[in-house]
């Protein structure tokens, strides 16, 4: 259930996104995708491990810390524009 959550926030993300780009013509990364993306991620990885497939998490966790760095720096620049 956590497993089909997860790919569930992901896709969602990549929904928003997809609408962002082809329909606002906005190529920035929305915070709404990476938020989901994130958490859909987590969830993976959390559902992974409780699978004990420690590979796989280990993969999901590197997925949910790279694109967390991207939406850090994100709000980051945008509190300082």
């Amino acid at each position: 259930m956590i497993f089909t959550i997860g790919l569930i926030l992901i896709i969602a993300g990549w929904i928003v996104q997809l609408y962002r780009t082809l329909a606002k013509k906005d190529l920035q990364f929305n915070l709404v995708f990476l938020s989901l993306y994130v958490a859909g991620c987590f969830l993976l990885a959390i559902a992974t491990f409780m699978q004990k497939d420690v590979i796989s998490a280990t993969l999901q966790l590197i997925c949910t810390i790279l694109p967390l760095i991207v939406l850090a720096a994100v709000i980051r620049l945008k509190k300082g524009a």
